[in-house]
């Protein structure tokens, strides 16, 4: 069990990817900026020979176009990795992970945008939330 009696415990975060271009023709024109928002993909996985130890890797991507409406391109990628203890079904466990991983990674992904961007031409960028979508509904015949 994690020291703090939680099932779920994270080992560490690191980032593999931080792009953060200041787009070179834009023009402020006060909202632009809140008119993109991220495109987040999250990807978890059991890690081979470690019971109870998972992989979370987390990509945030904006502008990608490189739309002068909007003052940067941004690509960030970071990793999690976190384990739940044999306290959880493996469903329990695959689900407290990815919601955890969720809140950290994408926690990190805005405190990482919020700080580069500050240092840059166009000002300091805030990402808004990211929610997990849900299950779709099962479909009964």
């Amino acid at each position: 069990m994690a020291a703090n009696g939680h099932p779920i415990g994270l080992e560490r975060v690191l980032f593999t990817r931080s792009v953060v271009i200041a787009v070179p023709d834009h023009v402020p024109n006060g909202d632009a900026a809140s008119g993109i928002a991220p495109e987040n993909a999250i990807d978890i996985n059991q890690m081979k020979d470690e019971p109870g130890k998972y992989q979370a890797v987390m990509r945030s991507k904006l502008n990608s176009g490189g739309d002068p409406s909007f003052p940067y391109i941004i690509d960030m990628e970071c990793i999690a990795v976190l384990f739940a203890n044999d306290s959880l079904s493996q469903e329990e466990a695959a689900r407290g992970v990815l919601i955890t991983a969720h809140s950290v990674l994408y926690g990190a992904i805005r405190e990482a945008v919020a700080w580069i961007t500050g240092r840059q031409p166009f000002g300091q960028l805030m990402l808004g939330l990211s929610v997990l979508p849900t299950k779709p509904p099962e479909t009964v015949e």
